[in-house]
């Protein structure tokens, strides 16, 4: 070293320099970054519009999905920043464009759409990323700016992927099979590692042996990618017992396609946790046209599906509480409703007949005054039981107000017939009901409809088996 010269400064200056080169880089490659806006809301279009030249960055505007479609056929675009709910052609029509024909195009969607399956489905059409609004405008900036860099790297490298419908992060994972015949992971390596996504290469033998596995597998299941590859864990023993039959017939029944993917399974990690994941898988064939390896794409879903079965519960609850009795569990008017009319429109369609028996029980009221109407709902409860024994398999119960009950009898063959059910109704009813130290006895009035010979509406028919019943009570 030269007496006077100062190695830090040296080091510095080269630093500087580097760092000089690599801004002067990126502030060019943001001026040839071409970004497409697509929102059908003015203000958010020129908003972004205005964002984005802070930055340096040019961008085209379209008002909906068939301006951007037209973009899209004349011009190429690096990134399209997109809304989902647009009138005409939404957001998930474009991905689904984009990702046919201009799959090197990236995709951020930025939307007030929330829901887990347009969010799971935007993903697996191409999504970089989804953006809630409002989201900070930092956020999206710095996601243009890695997919920018990305961008640069990929250029840089001169590494080649073929065309397929997932986001920028899994195209990479998709081509495993020429990442690893190249003999080229660092790329790989340092994309997949900084995602959400775990990369699988298996072997086509019966118990699915890995022969590659991404490193970030260890964030996931808690096995090193290394615990995988030598075969210490097997990844058919990870998949939850309850799903490994399915995951397995997937893959049989699927071997005609190139592209397959799985419903959401769970696997076990290394700790006994459940993990519910998204598997997209390829198949690899060799010149025969033999599978070789499956490869795939491993999202863990766990809130997602766990979000999912949570709303599903509660909308069917919901869905439940409204067409039922929450007294005797049986169908309400609502959904005795719905299907008589259903019932009606199959017996024009076969040219049978159907017949409504309203049931009435006589002087329920005293029970409810006298012995409380604790007593009175167990009444009603054995009831519901009693009627719901002696119907045959094809008729269904309801109760559609107090004390009044209706079977509904399909494929009639005769009045005969629905006279014999409403004179084994009764017979059921009256047979005591023993309830605290009180045996109960009840009666009851039927009143008769029948479709097509009274009526084939609906609401006429109910309203004249009322009446039948009201008549069958003076009596």
């Amino acid at each position: 070293m030269v007496s006077g010269f100062n190695d830090g400064k040296i080091k510095s200056s080269l630093n500087k320099e580097k760092n000089t080169k690599q801004q002067a880089e990126i502030n060019s490659a943001k001026k040839n970054f071409s970004i497409l806006v697509v929102d059908d809301d003015l203000h958010m279009r020129k908003s972004l519009r205005d964002l984005l030249a802070m930055y340096g960055m040019n961008s085209t505007l379209a008002d909906d999905g068939q301006q951007a479609l037209e973009l899209l056929n004349n011009n190429h675009f690096d990134l399209v920043l997109l809304d989902i709910n647009m009138p005409k052609i939404n957001g998930l029509q474009v991905m689904n464009e984009i990702h046919h024909h201009y799959s090197e195009t990236n995709i951020i969607v930025l939307s007030g759409e929330t829901s887990f399956e347009n969010t799971r489905q935007a993903f697996r059409m191409g999504a970089k990323d989804f953006l809630n609004k409002p989201y900070k405008p930092s956020e999206l900036i710095d996601l243009i700016h890695k997919i920018i860099k990305k961008s640069g790297l990929k250029a840089n490298k001169t590494v080649s992927l073929k065309n397929n419908p997932q986001s920028g992060v899994e195209k990479t994972l998709m081509e495993l099979e020429d990442i690893l015949h190249n003999e080229d992971l660092t790329l790989a390596n340092e994309i997949i590692n900084s995602s959400p996504a775990v990369a699988f290469l298996w072997k086509n033998t019966p118990h699915f042996p890995v022969q590659f596995v991404s490193e970030n597998v260890v964030n996931l299941l808690g096995y090193t990618a290394n615990e995988f590859m030598t075969g210490k864990v097997i990844y058919k023993n990870i998949i939850h017992p309850d799903d490994v039959k399915r995951v397995l017939e997937e893959v049989v029944t699927d071997r005609k396609t190139i592209k397959f993917k799985h419903k959401p399974y769970r696997l076990i990690t290394k700790y006994g946790a459940i993990k519910w994941v998204d598997d997209s898988s390829s198949i690899v064939r060799d010149e025969q046209g033999n599978i070789t390896h499956y490869q795939g794409i491993i999202m863990d879903i766990t809130e997602w599906e766990l979000s999912r079965q949570k709303m599903l519960q509660k909308q069917t609850s919901l869905a439940y509480a409204a067409y039922h009795d929450p007294l005797t569990e049986l169908p309400n008017r609502l959904l005795l409703l719905d299907r008589l009319q259903q019932s009606i429109k199959k017996t024009q369609r076969e040219k049978k007949h159907l017949a409504l028996l309203y049931i009435d029980l006589d002087k329920f009221k005293p029970i409810n005054d006298t012995l409380g109407h604790a007593v009175g709902d167990e009444v009603l409860k054995a009831v519901a039981k009693r009627l719901r024994k002696n119907i045959r398999a094809m008729d269904s119960v309801a109760r559609i107000g107090g004390d009044e009950f209706i079977v509904l009898m399909e494929s009639v063959s005769n009045l005969q017939d629905v006279k014999s059910m409403a004179k084994k109704m009764n017979h059921a009813l009256q047979q005591p009901i023993h309830y605290n130290n009180h045996e109960l006895v009840i009666t009851s009035s039927i009143g008769i409809g029948l479709s097509p010979d009274d009526t084939d509406n609906a609401e006429e028919l109910l309203k004249k088996a009322d009446m039948a019943m009201y008549q069958s009570k003076q009596r």
